[in-house]
């Protein structure tokens, strides 16, 4: 039987050979997440002795990442806002810069009344939920039209006390009549699709390609919900950090106004938001 302290070891050195970015950081996660062992494992617990049975499942999860497979589907849950949401094939894994596009929805409505929200192309339901928790009062949709991301956003809903309405239809498709509108569609272009790094792959592709150019989701959304946002409501977008000036052509070329670029920490163009006059 091994220790704690040597497992690390050798599947840190078996991550930086397969080019994990973060090789320390990924191994902490999957000792922590599989198997109950506290932060920073190699050194709380290094000296602990794993069972047979526990050695096995480390070294099962370790291989999959090191073939590529994303390490938010082997531990089955991430991180977003400070909560956990749980995700799998068929859903888009949250990430970091999704945050920028709820603070700046957030900002919005901190002193207006309780807003109705609905979130199109809800995945897991990070965006959606988070509104609801952040935004005490406010009224929060999720939309989400494929089933594997949409049992994963009931699911998620469930966890977080059903605090958003889920809705089962195409994002393409508008009805009712909303405060804001926000989404983080498929936007990746057909060239990138086919430079994806490994582990996006496993991602689902109905969450990721956004037509030739990136830009169909926006162009659709843009035109087809305009007449459901009320006055002085708000549209906002997460976007790829080269489509900032093309998404704010589409939204003023579809009449919105007061559109605004904001650029994520690392100064690159991330959210697009606009408001229907």
């Amino acid at each position: 039987m091994m220790k704690v302290k040597e497992a690390f070891e050798i599947i840190k050195e078996r991550f930086e050979k397969a080019g994990v970015d973060s090789p320390a950081f990924e191994v902490s996660v999957l000792m922590e997440d599989l198997l109950a062992l506290p932060r920073n494992p190699e050194i709380t617990a290094g000296e602990t002795v794993l069972e047979t049975e526990q050695e096995e499942k480390i070294f099962a999860a370790a291989k999959k990442r090191e073939e590529g497979y994303p390490l938010q589907y082997i531990i089955g849950n991430w991180e977003f806002f400070g909560r956990k949401f749980f995700v799998g094939e068929g859903v888009l894994i949250p990430r970091p810069e999704t945050e920028l596009l709820c603070e700046a929805v957030l900002k919005f409505f901190s002193r207006k009344i309780p807003p109705k929200i609905i979130d199109l192309c809800s995945g897991s339901g990070c965006i959606a939920i988070t509104l609801a928790k952040e935004l005490s009062g406010a009224s929060v949709s999720a939309l989400e039209l494929y089933e594997g991301a949409f049992e994963y956003l009931s699911k998620n809903n469930a966890f977080h006390g059903n605090c958003v309405k889920t809705v089962r239809g195409d994002a393409l498709e508008a009805f009712g009549n909303f405060d804001c509108v926000v989404s983080n569609p498929p936007y990746i272009t057909g060239k990138e699709m086919k430079e994806l790094q490994k582990e996006v792959t496993f991602e689902p592709e109905t969450a990721l390609f956004g037509g030739e150019d990136g830009l169909d989701f926006y162009r659709a959304i843009a035109k087809n919900w305009f007449e459901h946002i009320n006055s002085g409501g708000l549209i906002a977008f997460e976007i790829g950090d080269t489509q900032g000036a093309e998404v704010k052509n589409i939204l003023l070329e579809n009449g919105y106004l007061f559109v605004s670029v904001l650029q994520d920490y690392e100064g690159r163009d991330r959210v697009v938001t606009a408001i229907k006059p």
